[in-house]
């Protein structure tokens, strides 16, 4: 496992990748017309409330993202998707949940978060993105 694949030290394990915090700051993201605009969406609002791109507000947001796993009752959607691997051809399924949390700013504004979280077989909640919205 790699530093930027670390486990957290919540009750409910997750694992939050370094590059996925990239995608919700629009750093680095390949450009694609679905990618480029939610990216940069999301960084707007980030931006709206008072996050840059900076150690501390990656921290703030991991955090925040932590301990959106613990709470049960914010888990608004849960389904399994069936998938080929583009470099193997098996086929896989992802189980996954989308919740929904309310992300403090620094500016006083705040914003819904709807994260999607993959369930690994021993618990272990992975994330795999997030939408930001707020006016």
């Amino acid at each position: 496992m790699t530093q930027s694949d670390r486990p957290t030290d919540a009750k409910t394990p997750c694992i939050i990748n370094d590059r996925k915090l990239d995608y919700l700051f629009n750093v680095n993201i390949k450009p694609n017309t679905h990618n480029s605009k939610r990216a940069l969406q999301n960084r707007q609002q980030l931006n709206r409330l008072g996050f840059d791109d900076d150690s501390e507000s990656r921290q703030f947001l991991q955090n925040h993202l932590e301990k959106t796993v613990q709470e049960a009752s914010n888990i608004v959607k849960q389904f399994v998707d069936n998938f080929i691997n583009n470099t193997t051809g098996e086929e896989g399924e992802v189980d996954t949940e989308i919740r929904d949390s309310l992300l403090p700013g620094r500016t006083g504004k705040f914003a819904q978060v709807q994260s999607s979280w993959e369930v690994m077989p021993d618990g272990t909640r992975r994330f795999l993105s997030a939408i930001i919205y707020g006016k």
